[in-house]
């Protein structure tokens, strides 16, 4: 990354740190880090069941649109090699230490990708929740100093695109 670049991703890490940080919010960005795709997931289900919706095509897209998204994520960390950000920046106090690279998210990729096919192929009332949890669930990556800014912007990107291949090949 140019040195603009990650003078700006250490500011918002170092920014997010010495002022939200909070054992409350500590807490709750834990928890979305850990499981906000499966609360996504149960979300979407009882949304589903709800509604009378049959669950497996919608499933079935999310799966995929996943699978989809975990491989691109694992081909670009080996590509790119970007450590994470406790490991280059001093001040920064991570609430984790994951070994893999840092970039792009695949915890933004995961919950971007499922948010985003559900967005595309079902009523707004079902996509917009999900793309609000899934900005939770970036905003947490951030929050326990585990991605840089680019990383999460990274993962919504790559999430986007294979939201877009999943929409194609569902509706084939």
């Amino acid at each position: 990354m140019p040195p603009i670049v990650t003078q700006i991703d250490a500011g918002i890490l170092l920014f997010i740190q010495n002022n939200f940080r909070s054992p409350l919010l500590t807490q709750v960005c834990g928890f979305l880090s850990d499981y906000g795709v499966i609360v996504m997931a149960v979300y979407l289900i009882i949304m589903l069941l709800w509604d009378k919706r049959k669950i497996f095509p919608i499933a079935s897209a999310c799966v995929v649109s996943g699978l989809i998204g975990d491989y691109i994520k694992a081909y670009l960390k080996h590509l790119v090699k970007r450590p994470r950000p406790f490991l280059e920046i001093s001040a920064l106090e991570p609430l984790r230490h994951p070994k893999s690279y840092s970039f792009p998210s695949g915890h933004t990729i995961l919950a971007f990708a499922v948010a985003f096919i559900v967005y595309r192929i079902l009523p707004k009332k079902y996509g917009i929740p999900l793309i609000c949890m899934a900005a939770l669930v970036a905003f947490s990556r951030l929050y326990m100093g585990l991605h840089y800014p680019t990383d999460v912007l990274g993962g919504i990107c790559v999430a986007y695109v294979v939201g877009f291949i999943t929409e194609f090949l569902y509706k084939r």
